[in-house]
């Protein structure tokens, strides 16, 4: 192997050949001119940010995408106990030809997304001689996607990921952004990064072997993009959402395409806008993302993410009718499309402590407002800033509202 250094960097130890080195004299300070203010001095990183989301059929061939993703580099291929129950002989058969050193099934799930499995992603990749150019591999949902990223982004500093989700969540939601994250002591997601995948590889046709329960959790990070920002994703998930759960996404194919693409676009539109959250923390996305934490935290995580987020949703929307920023045509509109998904609107741990704890720890997480998303219509959404937006009275209104809708009392 040849090898190359920097001219003086190198002791060359007596009696050793150094035929194989070859020596590049290079400037002492680079090509910029030194800075005529030594106060301080800077440093500009430029951080990867692109990658790509493909949308791919027969994943699992010997000729497939994945494959090809992998090419010959060292690899380590992360799921979870159910998806390999499904696919694991599909997959190991797939990757025989590939330079895949192990497949981990890992018990990951939201109760367990925790450091220790992070640390037993490490443990196997650095068992099998992991180098810079190795490459993890999350095939499972998004709680297997957010274990793989944190440990590629802490293995030798950083090694390259590739996204395969298998849940509707993970496909149009958790498996294609930037970030990571583990729960710790208590807080969903606490630690985390934020580590671009090189590619997403997207097959719809794992949702056909989804439970019903999986799909509907899925079809909720749908409705939000609906509702935030694409009034036509909106309206055919009103028109077709329970064909396409009853049918595992493959019928109708045509509809069942088009709520992929459009959720997956307008989910990567929003994340390009901030990538890293450094421009800003009003984040559209967060739609449904303000109660729900602290909900699955509160439920010991006997809930789908989902599903708390279809409640987050429909307190987020009642708060928006209690305020006078929608009226009871647009509020019954949201919540009839929740329940005709099969998906609910409140849940008796959501009361008013929880209300108040969860704005509180999203000061603390969006730059000290807690910037909670609220829709002015459908397609449309604003942002309550300060705690002055959003008195108590509000919220205990709401919550009897909305505690009322879900017991059916008018």
């Amino acid at each position: 192997m040849r090898s190359t250094t920097f001219d003086g960097a190198l002791k060359i130890d007596e009696g050793v050949s150094t035929s194989n080195l070859t020596s590049i004299a290079t400037a002492r300070i680079g090509p910029r001119p030194p800075p005529s203010d030594w106060a301080s001095v800077s440093m500009d990183c430029v951080a990867r940010t692109r990658y790509e989301v493909a949308f791919c059929h027969s994943l699992l061939k010997p000729d497939g995408a994945l494959v090809e993703a992998i090419g010959d580099r060292k690899a380590l291929l992360v799921t979870t106990p159910s998806v390999d129950r499904i696919h694991g002989a599909a997959i190991r058969a797939a990757l025989q030809k590939t330079n895949t050193v192990s497949t981990l099934v890992l018990n990951a799930r939201e109760e367990t997304k925790s450091m220790e499995l992070v640390a037993a992603v490490c443990n196997e990749a650095l068992s099998h001689g992991l180098n810079r150019t190795g490459l993890l591999i999350s095939f499972g949902g998004g709680v297997c996607s957010d274990v793989v990223t944190v440990s590629a982004s802490l293995i030798r500093r950083g090694v390259g990921h590739i996204r395969v989700p298998t849940t509707l969540i993970g496909q149009i939601d958790a498996g294609i952004g930037l970030k990571g994250a583990v729960n710790f002591c208590g807080k969903k997601s606490f630690v985390g990064c934020f580590h671009p995948p090189e590619q997403v590889l997207i097959d719809p046709a794992f949702l056909q072997s989804l439970p019903r329960r999986y799909l509907v959790s899925g079809v909720a990070e749908a409705i939000k993009m609906g509702i935030a920002r694409d009034p036509t994703l909106f309206e055919l998930i009103e028109a077709r959402a329970l064909d396409l759960v009853t049918s595992g996404f493959d019928e109708p194919a045509a509809e069942g395409r088009e709520l992929l693409q459009r959720s997956v676009w307008g989910m990567l539109d929003e994340l390009r806008q901030n990538p890293y959250e450094d421009q800003g923390y009003e984040r559209l996305v967060d739609f449904g993302h303000t109660f729900s934490p602290a909900l699955e935290a509160a439920m010991g995580f006997d809930i789908q993410h989902g599903e708390a987020v279809a409640i987050d949703m429909a307190m987020s929307t009642t708060i928006a009718r209690s305020l006078g920023l929608i009226g009871a045509d647009i509020w019954q509109r949201i919540v009839k499309v929740l329940k005709t998904a099969s998906l609910p609107i409140f849940a008796s741990r959501l009361d008013l402590q929880l209300c108040r704890d969860a704005l509180v720890e999203a000061r603390r997480h969006r730059g000290g407002s807690m910037n909670l998303v609220v829709p002015a219509g459908v397609g449309r959404v604003v942002f309550l800033k300060d705690a002055d937006d959003l008195p108590d009275s509000v919220l205990e209104s709401s919550l009897e509202s909305l505690s009322s809708c879900a017991a059916g009392v008018a």
